[in-house]
């Protein structure tokens, strides 16, 4: 080994110093981490991890109460299941201003409801209908055989300790997988939206379907595929409309995209108008390693957003975290723009995207258009 003079070696320090002070000093700094108890920072295009953690690792889907203000419900899609951390549950949480969690029930923060006769063989996503009742997705299916369902749950009191009953079961299958034959698509994000319940292919492109459901609280539902996001709008893993109808949101792990929407347009017209257009908002999650964020959805009231991850990291979104003006006193934009859908396609795929790479050959379809079958 060759020897330095002291004078070197103290020469090299200054230059390591120096070269550190100048990364610190960059643009690209890593974003603020609150700790426990602490509002999610605003950070323009970056979404950092709340300081508080779930209980239980592998959340995969959100929906916001209709009937307890705060209250949010949760679930798992996979993971150990043990009695402090159960899988055949739904999970409830508080969320105070700026996405602070606070007690639900008793001074617990996180609580479970058992979900009684059901067994989590893959529960991907979560949504809640216009009367409060929740719809569990059992959407998750790799391998073209498992047998996906929708479950019709009563929302739980969050400060009681009862099991939930299946108020409906239903099965469903998807019409057009190209895969020969194959009758199902991988899929994670559930959408109720006018009466019905609205399905997102977890692919390149990202189909969208409608939900029929069968008459009575049994059957088989039929899918009926409505338009798609296209390239670059991939492998989406929740979906939410805000309480105004002006923003649709989808995210896809890592990424989330807020869609302005046309408040006036209904179900299929909704959403293909929103699958035709660029999106106006993003941002990117950030957590060691890369995030898993499988859950999401509007606060009711605004544009201020909360997700769920499957590493048990929690993370809230504030307008200006993807590009829009803060919000003012009762929940509204401070500048609500006439509705103007933007043209011009998505932001192509860049090499950071993940898909299916069997499940990508569907032809593109009209946006507004319906299948038949």
């Amino acid at each position: 080994m060759r020897k330095r003079s002291l004078w070197g070696v103290a020469a090299v320090a200054v230059v390591v110093a120096a070269g550190w002070f100048g990364v610190q000093s960059r643009g690209d700094d890593p974003a603020p981490r609150p700790v426990a108890g602490e509002e999610a920072p605003v950070v323009p295009g970056r979404l950092p991890p709340l300081g508080v953690m779930l209980p239980a690792s592998e959340a995969s889907g959100l929906a916001a109460s209709h009937h307890y203000p705060g209250v949010f419900y949760w679930l798992r899609d996979g993971g150990p299941s043990k009695p402090d951390t159960p899988r055949d549950a739904i999970w409830a949480m508080r969320l105070g201003a700026g996405g602070v969690p606070e007690p639900v029930r008793d001074g617990e923060m996180f609580p479970s409801y058992a979900v009684a006769g059901a067994t989590n063989h893959d529960w991907e996503a979560l949504t809640v209908d216009d009367a409060g009742a929740l719809w569990i997705g059992e959407l998750g299916a790799n391998d073209c055989k498992a047998q996906q369902r929708l479950l019709q749950v009563a929302e739980p009191d969050p400060s009681g300790f009862g099991a939930v009953e299946v108020v409906a079961d239903y099965d469903l299958r998807f019409p057009d997988n190209p895969k020969p034959g194959c009758r199902t698509y991988n899929s994670e994000a559930l959408l109720w939206l006018d009466g019905r319940l609205y399905v997102f292919a977890k692919t390149r492109g990202t189909p969208v379907y409608r939900v029929d459901l069968p008459p009575g609280a049994r059957g088989t539902a039929t899918l009926t595929r409505i338009g798609e996001f296209g390239e670059g709008v991939d492998n989406i893993s929740a979906a939410s409309v805000s309480e105004d109808r002006s923003r649709l949101m989808v995210l896809d792990h890592e990424r989330l995209r807020v869609f302005t929407t046309d408040p006036t347009a209904v179900g299929d017209d909704f959403l293909a108008g929103a699958a035709a257009s660029a999106p106006t908002g993003t941002a990117r999650f950030e957590a060691p390693g890369g995030a898993s964020v499988e859950g999401g959805t509007f606060v009711p009231g605004g544009h201020d957003i909360a997700f769920v991850a499957e590493d048990r990291h929690l993370y809230y979104a504030h307008p200006q975290s993807y590009g829009e003006p803060p919000a003012v006193p009762g929940g509204t934009p401070a500048t609500t723009p006439g509705f103007s859908p933007p043209q011009g396609t998505p932001p192509p795929a860049t090499s950071e995207d993940w898909d299916d790479p069997a499940l990508d050959l569907l032809p593109t379809l009209t946006p507004g258009a319906d299948d038949v079958g």
